[in-house]
């Protein structure tokens, strides 16, 4: 901005330096007729004073300074308007991010406090068929193994990999790496109900 400013100005000053120039230097007229003048004494037209150039210098000056004043408030003004714009646009960013982050925070969430519930019975409203593989898989027995045939162990007969592979998904971090009969029959119960929202009856043979 003030590179542009000094663009301007610089101009203008030089044009108000050959004014007074100009207005301070004897006419050549003037001087050689002086060199003819028969009496010394005679009245003549006196040159611009010295007072009179200096006032109509200041006057330039005066002008040339309001000019610059005035080009000055133009950029200023238009400098703050650009910072407004930018931090008035950065604000919108930044809030749009954070709402972002929230939603995604409460998705994640529900998802954990969903695949968290343990799975009720058909009797008390909840998932039948999963309250069938149950008795089907296991009888009910959240620490049985199956090791003599497919591997698969606790109340829903589930195997390591597909254990893993749910409870990645739904946040369960904690439970990835153990064996499914040793966790606790409501984190059972939810990672069969996760394991069957995501890929229905097949885990267990498409049916019950």
């Amino acid at each position: 901005m003030r590179k542009r400013i000094l663009l301007i100005v610089a101009p203008l000053c030089v044009v108000a330096l050959a004014a007074g120039v100009a207005f301070a230097a004897p006419n050549d007229t003037e001087s050689s007729n002086d060199a003819r003048l028969d009496n010394p004494h005679a009245e003549r037209p006196v040159a611009a004073s010295p007072d009179q150039t200096s006032l109509e210098l200041s006057v330039t000056m005066d002008q040339v300074v309001a000019f610059v004043q005035d080009v000055e408030r133009q950029e200023i003004g238009s400098f703050l308007d650009g910072v407004a714009a930018e931090q008035a646009v950065e604000a919108e960013a930044a809030a749009r991010a954070q709402a972002e982050a929230e939603a995604e925070a409460q998705a994640a969430a529900q998802a954990r406090l969903q695949a968290t519930r343990p799975v009720q019975s058909s009797t008390a409203g909840g998932n039948g068929f999963l309250a069938c593989v149950k008795q089907r898989e296991s009888g009910g027995n959240y620490t049985i193994h199956n090791y003599q045939g497919s591997g698969a162990s606790g109340a829903y007969q589930i195997m390591p990999g597909t254990w893993n592979s749910i409870a990645a998904s739904t946040g369960r971090n904690d439970l990835v790496g153990i064996d499914p009969a040793s966790a606790s029959p409501a984190d059972q119960d939810a990672m069969a109900a996760a394991l069957y929202a995501q890929q229905g009856a097949a885990p267990w043979g498409g049916g019950c």
